[in-house]
């Protein structure tokens, strides 16, 4: 990883990190790329991913456009994370290093090894469903977490 300050993650905040510094801190777990029912009260969490989601390594398919082709698009930026923590896993980095937490050992940051999410299952590689698969009337079906909202 090239022109990452050295432990960039314990020595500055979110909001000093620069644009791949950023993109290097997302372990690639892809749980936020899973679909979500919202009511006043709660966020359910189904195992339905997103259509554009390569469930085989967890990356998406046209990254670079996610925002403007799916419309639920859950882009984290320094501007917007505040807002959106509250549809975060509490594994994600994002959110860790934003509750002044540090990075759990696995994260490739941390341990050099990208596929060791995966490898440990803290990545929703082969546990979810594409969207493209599911009618929407049935995502209730796969309700699999339950976030009641403060």
């Amino acid at each position: 990883m090239t022109n990452l300050r050295k432990l960039f993650w314990e020595k500055y905040t979110l909001d000093q990190l620069t644009p791949a510094e950023w993109e290097a801190l997302c372990d690639s777990c892809a749980k936020c790329c899973l679909m979500k029912i919202t009511d006043e009260e709660k966020i359910f969490i189904t195992n339905i991913s997103c259509k554009n989601l390569q469930v085989s390594d967890c990356t998406c398919s046209d990254y670079s456009n996610r925002e403007k082709k799916v419309k639920d698009c859950l882009k984290l930026t320094k501007d917007n994370l505040q807002k959106n923590l509250k549809f975060l896993p509490s594994s994600c980095s994002y959110k860790l290093i934003d509750e002044g937490k540090p990075l759990p050992q696995w994260h490739h940051l941390i341990s050099e090894d990208k596929e060791i999410v995966h490898k440990l299952n803290q990545s929703i590689k082969n546990y979810c469903v594409s969207e493209a698969l599911v009618d929407q009337k049935d995502y209730e079906d796969h309700i699999v977490a339950e976030i009641t909202e403060k």
